[in-house]
């Protein structure tokens, strides 16, 4: 990236990440937390302490807004994990700027992938502050799990793990013998 380029994009970064960091959160936010997954192998996951109703909005997504050039520097360096792409019609509020590095971010960052049947919540990308926002797919009970959707552009390696396999497939059978869907 050329330093000119750099100079141009700086103040757009800065008044991005400081409008994602200082709106789009809700008191929810403070009442979940990181603690080990359920998910075998998926290491953290983060869970409410208190109920959610469906369709609350939880917070947005933060992290460090990237250029394309520094996302692909991180890819090469095996450093996509936490990577948010947002819409094409967020270029005009962050200088250019379509991706969030969450490494850094908040909670949401942290936030597992489950199958559909499973999802108690989405990311929602708009166009403008705060880009990506967390909304409740439906009543949440205290102490679940948050499980949401990466998109169609994750890969989906984890879910071949014996493990992970059998833990949705075990939830699964719990669910229909109990004759629900969801929770």
């Amino acid at each position: 990236m050329t330093r000119a380029r750099l100079r141009y994009l700086l103040p757009a970064i800065a008044v991005a990440t400081a409008v994602a960091l200082s709106t789009g959160q809700s008191p929810y936010e403070k009442s979940l937390e990181i603690r080990t997954s359920t998910i075998p192998h998926a290491g953290n996951g983060v869970y409410t302490k208190v109920a959610i109703p469906k369709g609350a909005y939880l917070g947005a997504y933060t992290g460090e807004f990237i250029t394309d050039e520094e996302y692909d520097r991180r890819l090469n360096a095996n450093r996509w994990q936490y990577m948010m792409g947002l819409l094409d019609c967020a270029k005009p509020h962050t200088g250019g700027i379509t991706i969030i590095d969450g490494i850094a971010g908040n909670v949401f960052t942290r936030m597992n992938y489950a199958p559909a049947e499973f999802r108690n919540v989405k990311f929602e990308k708009i166009c403008e502050a705060p880009f990506v926002k967390i909304t409740a797919l439906r009543d949440i009970a205290a102490g679940e799990e948050l499980w949401v959707d990466y998109g169609p552009r994750y890969r989906y390696d984890f879910m071949d793990d014996a493990a992970v396999v059998k833990f949705f497939a075990d939830l699964h059978a719990r669910r229909a013998k109990e004759g629900r869907s969801g929770w």
